[in-house]
């Protein structure tokens, strides 16, 4: 899920986060300790949808921001939304989703606590599949598989990197805001990088649009290809989803993180 962090820092609007700060002015102080989008980040169990396609709305930037009563346990317990008009007439659709949230517990001292916990939801466009189906290459017990992620900067401190997983192992090249900057590798097992390309087969990923790009400025792109046996496919991401990108190109791109652990490099050891 390195692409949530990437995309709270660079998508949120001062329109949106005044009137985020305005409505959550209306609301008591917590009593709990309070926790900010990167902690939560940090414990979100998937499934956690923070971009949410849905049918009315309008191109651009729609985001609500939560803030969350978050059980020892990890539940939650309730939600506030604030943000637009335009966007809050949506909360009643999203709600129940919010509330099945789960997180890893927040602690103080060690202990589980009930926390106050800042989160957003982005609301895009619905998705736009595709209308004609290409054919995609068989993956075999023997195939020769390569796939790539990038991410590259935006107006701010984005993690600029290049991760390969192929059959053969896992290359790293950190360029800017990672911990590991230059080439660093390691071994994969390469029927777990099969198993990968088998699920871009299954999200259609060969008749997906080359490019989703969205008419805004100052933000990564992200660019996700797969090479299975020499049969080759590239998508470009920019901001992709609020031009009704299929989701399943974000979850790609984070199963190849997820694969590669790139969290070590980017973050480096955690403590």
């Amino acid at each position: 899920m390195i692409r949530a962090i990437i995309s709270l820092a660079c998508l949120l609007s001062s329109a949106g986060a005044r009137a985020a700060e305005e409505k959550q002015s209306a609301y008591p102080s917590p009593a709990y300790p309070a926790f900010d989008y990167q902690a939560a980040y940090a414990h979100e169990i998937r499934p956690h949808r923070r971009t949410i396609p849905l049918a009315g709305v309008s191109y651009g930037g729609n985001q609500l921001r939560l803030t969350l009563t978050v059980s020892p346990a990890g539940d939650v317990l309730d939600a506030k939304p604030a943000g637009e008009e335009r966007d809050l007439k949506f909360w009643p659709d999203l709600r129940p989703e919010v509330l099945r949230w789960k997180f890893i517990p927040f602690e103080v001292d060690g202990r589980p606590v009930t926390a106050s916990v800042e989160e957003y939801i982005d609301l895009v466009p619905p998705e736009r599949f595709p209308s004609i189906h290409l054919p995609a290459p068989t993956v075999r017990p023997d195939s020769k598989v390569d796939i790539t992620l990038s991410r590259s900067m935006c107006y701010g401190r984005c993690p600029v990197y290049k991760v390969s997983v192929s059959t053969r192992g896992i290359v790293f090249d950190g360029e800017a805001f990672v911990a590991a900057k230059g080439r660093h590798t390691d071994r994969v097992d390469p029927s777990a990088v099969r198993a990968l390309a088998k699920k871009f087969v299954a999200a259609d990923f060969y008749s997906m649009r080359d490019e989703y790009r969205a008419s805004v400025t100052d933000n990564s792109t992200f660019t996700l290809s797969i090479s299975i046996d020499g049969h080759k496919k590239q998508v470009v991401d920019y901001v992709g989803q609020w031009t009704g990108m299929p989701a399943a190109i974000v979850e790609l791109e984070d199963d190849v993180d997820a694969l590669a652990q790139t969290e070590r490099w980017i973050k480096g050891p955690q403590q």
